[in-house]
This record gives C-alpha cells, structure tokens and sequence, in this order.
C-alpha cells in the first residue's frame, strides 16, 4: 500500500512522461499524411502502417499514462515507440553515435526515458488513477 504522498509523486512523473508525448502525437495525427511521407522518404516499407502505428502509441500510450490504465501494455508500447525512434534514427548498430556526437545527449535521454517507463511498468501508476479505482 502506497502512501499520498508516493501516489502523488507517481501521478506526476505519470503527467510529466505523458506531457513529452502528447504534443508531437497530436502534431502527427493532424498531419498524418506528412508523417506518413518523411517515413517512405526513409525507405521504411509499407510507411503509412508504421506511421499509423507509431501515431497510435504515441497519441494514445499518454492518453492512458496519464488516466492509469493497462500500466505494463502502455509502457511496453512506449518503450517501443522510443526503441523504433531510436533505431530510425541511429540505424540498428547506433553508428551515428559516432558520425553525430552531438546528438550522444539525445540518445542517452531517450535511454533514460526508456529506464522512466521500465519503472513505470514495475511499479505500476498508483492508487490515483483508473486502475486502483475499479
């Protein structure tokens, strides 16, 4: 059993990971067709699947961070979402860790975002939201 204050602190950290998403989710949805080229202008195959996938974790995956439901599918599903951003845009073998040093600092807070979600996904979202409440 939690006390206020570590439910509190859990609903907070819960908004502030959902307030790093909703915002460029909600730009890709309304421009989904853009989103969907710059994917195919990658070479990715079938780009408007993938974006349509990747707008639905990121739009949705804070939508329910925030309200507390379905804590471990949600944060699997954002831990996939930063994994894909990650691999897209470092390659399979993070080679462009080396050829874009200034971006080391991007890599390793999408690195620390995935550690936030991992323990999101252990502790769960606390007794402020819709899981507890049922």
């Amino acid at each position: 059993m939690l006390t206020r204050s570590e439910d509190a602190a859990l609903l907070v950290g819960r908004v502030l990971i959902a307030a790093l998403f909703l915002p460029s989710g909600y730009s890709k949805l309304m421009a989904f067709s853009a989103f969907s080229a710059s994917l195919a202008a990658k070479g990715l195959p079938y780009p408007t699947v993938i974006a349509g996938v990747l707008v639905a974790a990121e739009f949705l995956g804070p939508l329910a961070l925030v309200i507390g439901l379905w804590p471990r599918w949600t944060a699997s599903a954002l831990i996939g979402f930063v994994a894909a951003t990650l691999w897209m845009t470092y390659g399979p073998f993070a080679t462009g860790l080396i050829l874009r040093p200034r971006q080391n600092v991007e890599f390793f807070q999408n690195l620390a975002l995935i550690g936030g979600l991992l323990f999101y996904f252990a502790s769960g979202p606390g007794g402020w939201s819709r899981t507890r409440l049922r």
